[in-house]
């Protein structure tokens, strides 16, 4: 199983929302990560044939997907950054409705519903209207509803946008669950809702894809320029003038901040590297 991407291009009057974008992804988990505007949502409503590239073709399993059409259509699931539920329709009602949507029999979506009503954990709640759900629950409410043709292409759009740090850990660890036998594509701009489960990461700026590779290829260009230092709250401001600071954080009474030494300046504490500090060296305006 294949999807490609092959010089996608897109533009919208003067904006060059993706330039050039390539990709090949096979089953696991990948995060598209980017500031707001990099390109992200647009790359995902392609895929997801919302829209046409201006330019290059998609191919899944090395045919382009326009040849493809409902075949295609019928092995994705899409959930989108905003709430997208009927909220005067029970969950048990929606994921129904989804399921004759994807042209499901009937004994397969009652089978498939009750599935994925359990794996998200609102079972519940599966005769109640959603309208009386929290945001979380809508979250895990959409994911389910990606989920109902059991597609092998998965396409998630800040899935943990509005969650509380708990719910955030609980939609990722449910997205893990997913991933043994899907492409799964997960854009975010928070860099800590992705970097414990995620295969590969791309790295997207300005519609160009600037870098990409698993956790260990991505790090290495940074090892011994990752560090800490002990600091006096009132030299913060000035620090940040001479680094990139990743985090601050105290240890005891003691402030720390963890800084980006790209030319080794100081002789701080050597750290290793995390997806963060990657993020903010490509991104650090």
């Amino acid at each position: 199983m294949k999807l490609e991407c092959r010089h996608i291009s897109k533009t919208y009057g003067n904006t060059k929302a993706l330039q050039d974008f390539t990709c090949q992804m096979e089953p696991g988990i990948y995060a598209l990560l980017g500031p707001n505007g990099a390109g992200k949502s647009t790359l995902m409503n392609i895929l997801v044939t919302l829209l046409k590239p201006d330019q290059g073709s998609i191919l899944y399993n090395d045919v382009p997907i326009h040849k493809q059409k409902k075949s295609y259509l019928s092995l994705l699931g899409y959930m989108p950054q905003k709430v997208c539920l009927y909220e005067d329709f029970s969950l048990q009602d929606y994921l129904y409705y989804i399921g004759r949507l994807k042209g499901m029999k009937k004994k397969e979506i009652i089978q498939r519903a009750d599935l994925l009503v359990e794996q998200v954990d609102l079972q519940t709640v599966f005769t109640h209207k959603i309208r009386t759900f929290s945001g979380g629950m809508k979250q895990r409410a959409m994911l389910a509803a990606s989920l109902m043709n059991d597609p092998k292409v998965l396409i998630l759009d800040e899935p943990t946008a509005g969650l509380d740090p708990i719910k955030r850990l609980e939609m990722q660890n449910l997205i893990a669950t997913f991933s043994k036998d899907k492409i799964i594509l997960f854009a975010t701009h928070v860099v800590s809702d992705i970097e414990f489960i995620t295969d590969t990461f791309l790295f997207l700026k300005k519609g160009k894809l600037i870098a990409q590779g698993n956790r260990i290829e991505v790090i290495q260009p940074l090892e011994g320029r990752v560090k800490e230092i002990q600091i006096d709250p009132a030299e913060y401001e000035i620090i940040k003038r001479q680094f990139p600071v990743v985090s601050i954080h105290y240890e005891k009474e003691k402030l720390i901040a963890r800084i980006l030494d790209q030319e080794k300046k100081t002789a701080g504490k050597e750290v290793i590297p995390g997806i963060a500090d990657v993020y903010l060296s490509l991104f650090e305006e």
